[in-house]
């Protein structure tokens, strides 16, 4: 069951672990096959945010590289008893493709997105926190900022 909540900043809805991410007529740059694949990612939640009341919402995605029980936040948001505690290690990713600038690989990634104003009351401290991938997983050289998470590498 998707849950709307509202933790400071915009609020969004938090779809758990194995909820499809649909509000019919109500989201866009959505793919339902990624959104399978992203469904019970052990690191990842996906979210919907309205950065704009006339403006439909958008798909996002939250990380935890902190080794956040996700199934526990998944209870907790589901009762009802969740609080900005629950998402302490979290940022806010948009997922998207791009270009290794060493090997011209293309990747389907996670990338931090701060420009988003949900979850963003300790923003800094967040970030210099939160563990990046830096490599590429193709050819192992230094890839773009701010990548969460390889979403189509082995």
């Amino acid at each position: 069951m998707a849950v709307t909540l509202d933790l400071g900043g915009a609020p969004f809805v938090y779809f758990p672990a194995g909820e499809p991410l649909a509000i019919p007529g109500e989201v866009v740059n959505s793919d339902p096959l990624e959104d399978r694949s992203l469904i019970d990612h052990p690191r990842l939640r996906r979210i919907l945010v309205r950065v704009h009341p006339s403006m439909p919402a958008l798909p996002y995605v939250l990380h935890w590289s902190d080794g956040s029980d996700l199934h526990a936040v998944d209870d907790r948001v589901i009762s009802g008893v969740v609080d900005a505690k629950d998402f302490h290690g979290a940022l806010v990713a948009e997922v998207r493709s791009v270009v290794c600038r060493n090997c011209a690989a293309i990747l389907r990634v996670a990338v931090a997105e701060t420009a988003i104003s949900i979850l963003s009351g300790n923003l800094a401290p967040r970030i210099a926190e939160h563990e990046f991938r830096r490599n590429c997983p193709v050819c192992g050289e230094r890839s773009i900022p701010h990548v969460v998470e390889y979403l189509d590498a082995a």
